[in-house]
């Protein structure tokens, strides 16, 4: 009786374990209900590592984004304001099992991504669906959009840049909430 009870504990408990690692990631209304809480001013630095090439050696540049909840059912980021490379982030829901982020940017189209769910506790990850004004195999354009939350005041980013239909380059940031 006792080997069957030790045996059924440690079946538990491994079930326990493996529950509390599948629930690490975010569902997409709970990355959403986590974007809502990024509104206000950001700052932080940039680097553009083309691929092949390590970011120690790439340069660093500040920048600074904004985040702002409009109606409670969309966040707006906003990249570069006042400037002639301003460009605009929007997410919204479409139900609660789906969450959008479409980028207006500078160069004239608008990649769409959709949430794909992720383990990685604290990460955001969004992946190329479609575009407009663009031709995916030659427009360069931004493709697949990576957040992670580290905590209230800081997350850090990896968007990659495609052209020609391949990945180019990637666009890390560290960013600190302005209080």
């Amino acid at each position: 009786m006792k080997k069957l009870n030790i045996a059924a504990l440690t079946t538990a408990s491994l079930m326990l374990c493996t529950a509390a690692f599948a629930d690490d990631g975010f569902t997409p209304d709970e990355a959403f209900q986590t974007m809502l809480k990024l509104e206000g001013t950001w700052t932080g630095e940039a680097q553009v590592v083309p691929v092949g090439q390590s970011r120690e050696g790439a340069d660093v540049s500040a920048t600074t984004v904004s985040f702002k909840n409009i109606g409670n059912s969309s966040v707006m980021q906003t990249f570069a304001a006042g400037t002639p490379a301003e460009m605009i982030s929007m997410y919204h829901q479409n139900g609660k099992n789906e969450l959008i982020h479409t980028h207006y940017c500078a160069i004239g189209n608008q990649p769409s991504m959709t949430f794909n769910n992720s383990s990685e506790q604290g990460a955001i990850d969004f992946q190329f669906t479609n575009g407009t004004n663009m031709d995916v195999s030659v427009d360069p354009h931004a493709h697949n959009s990576f957040m992670k939350i580290i905590d209230e005041d800081t997350y850090e980013s990896r968007t990659e840049n495609w052209g020609g239909g391949k990945l180019l380059s990637y666009r890390y940031t560290t960013m600190k909430r302005v209080k």
